[in-house]
């Protein structure tokens, strides 16, 4: 996890809970589908000037085609339309899937291998943290990238690798079962939750796309 997914999970939060209108909780409406076709997201936040496309196209005959298109403040800061392949696949377990791709990474050194890899969970592709969560609604845990979940049921960004001592105003969570949900950062609407996170084998999913049905 990073500054910029963190940037993209608090559009998320706002413009998922106008969609989902007024549940308390987000319905989880995730479903098992097979791995070829289209996964798009599309966020328009106007109160914050920001706009993003992205999709990826997984096709049968290994190849796939990335779109990802943002915008910040009428600025284009990302405009990506390319083609390439897929070079492994691995069913890690049921309906979670690594997927490399040929797609190299500005990070690579930091990485196990140069590729973009990206997961596929159910019906919706995204990141995936290898961590284990403890138990209970809220708890204590530390990500070496800085990101934190504290026992307060605050999530937040911190450089400091031993103790998280910041202000920021950042979104509050809960766990329920096997999903962590974040509060709507909306004053008006702090009572409403929305689905941010799966916890799946050993770990955390995160998703960013889902499959579009044709």
């Amino acid at each position: 996890m990073n500054k910029k997914f963190l940037i993209f999970l608090f559009i998320s939060i706002f413009t998922t809970f106008i969609l989902t209108g007024c549940s308390k909780y987000e319905v989880d409406s995730s479903y098992t589908t097979d791995l070829y076709g289209s996964y798009s997201n599309n966020i328009k936040a106007s109160n914050m000037s920001y706009t993003l496309d992205e999709s990826y196209t997984i096709n049968s005959d290994n190849t796939y085609n990335h779109i990802y298109k943002e915008i910040i403040n009428d600025i284009v800061t990302n405009d990506i339309d390319e083609n390439g392949k897929i070079l492994s696949v691995e069913e890690i377990s049921d309906n979670f899937y690594e997927i490399t791709l040929n797609q190299k990474i500005s990070e690579w050194s930091l990485q196990r291998n140069p590729c973009k890899v990206i997961y596929k969970y159910k019906n919706m592709i995204g990141d995936f943290d290898e961590i284990e969560v403890p138990d209970g609604k809220t708890f204590e845990l530390h990500f070496d990238t800085g990101v934190w979940f504290d026992k307060d049921g605050q999530y937040h960004n911190c450089s400091n690798d031993n103790e998280c001592n910041c202000k920021e105003e950042l979104p509050k969570y809960i766990k329920k079962n096997d999903i962590i949900y974040f509060q709507s950062m909306d004053e008006e609407h702090k009572n409403y939750y929305t689905i941010g996170m799966y916890i799946i084998d050993n770990g955390i999913f995160i998703p960013k796309l889902c499959k579009v049905e044709k």
